[in-house]
């Protein structure tokens, strides 16, 4: 299958030529590195831990909800809600 058809089929939602690709892969980490430090974190933990094919526990399921806990949760809902850029402490 090639890029075209993928993203027709909502398999992947945007594709880069590849003279392109490697600005637009920075472009997509400095977005990434800018957003609040410890969603990031538990993001990156959330994959490694889904890639091991077992169901999640519990506490793993709860762990999924303690960022609405957290400072950073409430500066950026309040920086979207205020239409400005989010200054993120991860705290």
């Amino acid at each position: 299958m090639d890029a075209e058809r993928a993203l027709t089929l909502g398999l992947v939602n945007r594709v880069w030529s590849d003279a392109a690709v490697v600005e637009q892969g920075y472009g997509l980490v400095a977005r990434i590195a800018a957003g609040a430090p410890l969603v990031n974190r538990w993001h990156k933990k959330f994959v490694r831990r889904l890639l091991e094919r077992r169901p999640l526990t519990d506490e793993e399921r709860a762990e999924a909800y303690e960022a609405f806990g957290t400072a950073d949760y409430r500066e950026g809902r309040t920086a979207f809600l205020d239409k400005r850029d989010p200054d993120f402490q991860g705290s």
